[in-house]
C-alpha cells in the first residue's frame, strides 16, 4: 500500500487516520496513520469501504480536518480521519 512514491495521474495517496477502536483498520504496522494509494477519482465513501470501514455505522468522518459528504472526491495528499462519535456526560 505504501510504495514511497507520490500519486500519479491514475493514483492518489491519502493519509488514513482511524482513531479509537477503528485503529485496527490500519494497514500494516502503523503508528496511528498510514499513507494509502487509491485510484484517482475515489470518493470518500469508496475509500472508507476499501479500508474496511462500515459506512453504515454512526461515525465521525473528516477530510482534511473538516466534515465532507461521502460522495466528495479525494485528491492526492488528502487526510481522512474516522472515529466513533464521542459520548459522555
Amino acid at each position: 500500500m505504501d510504495s514511497g512514491h507520490p500519486g500519479t495521474d491514475n493514483t492518489i495517496r491519502v493519509e488514513f487516520r482511524p482513531l479509537a477502536a477503528l485503529k485496527k483498520r490500519l494497514p500494516g504496522p502503523g503508528k496511528g496513520s498510514a499513507m494509502v494509494e487509491a485510484p484517482a477519482g475515489t470518493t470518500l465513501s469508496e475509500f472508507l469501504a476499501r479500508m474496511g470501514v462500515d459506512c453504515n455505522r454512526s461515525l465521525v468522518v473528516l477530510k482534511n480536518g473538516r466534515y465532507a459528504p461521502p460522495e466528495s472526491e479525494l485528491v492526492d495528499g488528502d487526510v481522512v480521519s474516522v472515529f466513533p462519535p464521542l459520548t459522555g456526560g
